[in-house]
């Protein structure tokens, strides 16, 4: 588990070609794990890889296990945190087939317009489904087309 003290990563995933898909984004003061590997200690399947400059503060799985079990509020932190990791991978596949990739770039950019300047295009494209070139089209169709709040 690792504690993201300054910096941004992402976790990503290579497919059988070695085309790399983004599937999170992390930042300071979030914490970042593989839960699968921590229960059962094998490698995961996801690389945890920085996008800055990053201090992480490693916590080790054997200590944290060792600390749940002595500290039941502990306990129900890691449980919070597990079905919170739930919930935003169960939000990230219901928007890959409910929404279109322009609505899940405007949706991160209502929610997180400050962190997306801080991924570089091509990582965000991989992150939408997309490639840089669509990514490119979509921002020029957003910033084209007037919003409905400026009407």
């Amino acid at each position: 588990m690792y504690l993201i003290e300054q910096g941004c990563a992402r976790l990503c995933l290579l497919d059988s070609d070695g085309r790399e898909t983004s599937t999170q984004f992390f930042f300071e003061g979030e914490i970042v794990s593989s839960i699968e590997s921590l229960l059962t200690g094998l490698p995961s399947a996801q690389s945890l890889i920085t996008l800055e400059t990053c201090r992480l503060r490693v916590l080790e799985g054997a200590a944290i296990k060792a600390r749940v079990q002595q500290e039941p509020a502990l306990q129900a932190e890691l449980q919070a945190f597990t079905l919170q990791r739930l919930v935003n991978y169960v939000d990230l596949y219901t928007s890959a087939i409910a929404k279109s990739p322009t609505q899940r770039y405007q949706a991160l950019l209502a929610a997180h317009q400050q962190r997306l300047e801080r991924i570089p295009l091509h990582i965000l494209a991989s992150f939408l489904g997309v490639s840089a070139v669509h990514l490119s089209r979509i921002r020029r169709k957003l910033k084209d087309t007037p919003s409905a709040d400026a009407l």
